[in-house]
């Protein structure tokens, strides 16, 4: 039994997602890669938020990874990447996601790779929980309430003529 428990260990914890497993970089990340379940266990959506800086959806990505249940791993601003760590769920020892950002003449584009554990379990990869998008929902929710800005209306402008 020991010997078996030995022999398995190593398989289990290779099998553990990790902070190595998404890029550091913003550089190192495709913008134009296809989205959705890209990987065995790996998901990617890629949104444009118009009327936002780096700055604020930096701190929009950080917000949502809490918010989604991930405990904050790295990040760097410079770098254009949050990275986060979820612990365990039914279906997965953990669940790594990285939040990528870059300025566009639009606004501020994100990718969101989410990278669940490699197990092989009785349902197969199930890792996706939404992850991505509960990830933005949250990014979105989080600057709507915190930086949309005031429209003023000119009464004249919407009157009938």
């Amino acid at each position: 039994m020991r010997y078996t428990l030995f022999l398995t260990l190593p398989l289990i914890l290779s099998a553990c997602a990790n902070v190595n497993m998404v890029p550091h970089d913003v550089a190192e990340v495709d913008f134009d890669a296809p989205e959705g379940k890209t990987g065995w266990s790996q998901y990617q959506h890629v949104e444009t938020f118009r009327g936002y800086t780096e700055e604020q959806v930096y701190e929009a990505a950080k917000v949502a990874l809490g918010s989604a249940g991930f405990s904050l791993r790295m990040a760097d601003k410079t770098k254009g990447t949050v990275i986060g760590e979820h612990g365990m769920t039914a279906h997965d020892w953990n669940v790594i996601a990285g939040i990528y950002f870059k300025h566009e003449d639009n606004g501020t584009k994100v990718k969101v790779i989410a990278e669940g554990s490699k197990d092989i379990g009785l349902s197969g990869d199930v890792t996706s929980d939404g992850w991505t998008g509960k990830i933005l929902r949250a990014m979105r929710q989080y600057l709507n309430e915190t930086h949309q800005t005031i429209l003023k209306v000119n009464k004249k402008d919407i009157e009938k003529t």
